[in-house]
């Protein structure tokens, strides 16, 4: 009986060993072009110029980023005036304003970007230039109609 215990205590661990690195697989199975969407970057607004601070991150397999340094000219406690729905009026710093973007090939698709400038949600593509670049494309309706701003790796 005492060796049956053992047998089946020996599977339940190795089912559970299993089961742990599956979910763990997918984060680890990314290719490089989106691993290194992940970090610290240094917003750079559409004239060139230093625009505060967005950290990426996974949640789910899906990417985010919030607003880690606020652009010249505003403080702690200024909110998103603007935005709406559960954006309105929460504090820029701290927000998600990157949220939900699925990995589809070598980019992210499929999320949302907010501009705290203006309250809009924009539907969004972002990839990767080598490992120090990251670039994001923010449209309504049709990547046509849209902009790109190009964001530097911070140490």
């Amino acid at each position: 009986m005492k060796t049956l215990r053992n047998g089946l205590s020996t599977i339940v661990f190795a089912f559970a060993i299993f089961v742990l690195a599956s979910v763990a697989a997918p984060a680890q199975q990314l290719p490089p072009a989106l691993q290194s969407a992940i970090g610290h970057w240094q917003v750079i607004n559409d004239d060139g110029k230093p625009w505060g601070h967005v950290d990426t991150y996974l949640v789910n397999g899906k990417l985010f980023g919030k607003v880690t340094e606020l652009r010249p000219g505003r403080h702690p406690g200024d909110v998103c005036e603007k935005c709406s729905g559960e954006l309105k009026n929460q504090l820029i710093l701290g927000m998600a304003i990157i949220r939900n973007f699925k990995p589809d090939g070598n980019v992210w698709t499929g999320g949302t970007v907010v501009d705290p400038e203006n309250g809009k949600e924009y539907k969004g593509k972002i990839w990767t230039l080598g490992p120090d670049k990251l670039s994001m494309r923010g449209y309504i309706g049709f990547s046509l109609l849209g902009r790109t701003q190009t964001w530097t790796r911070l140490p």
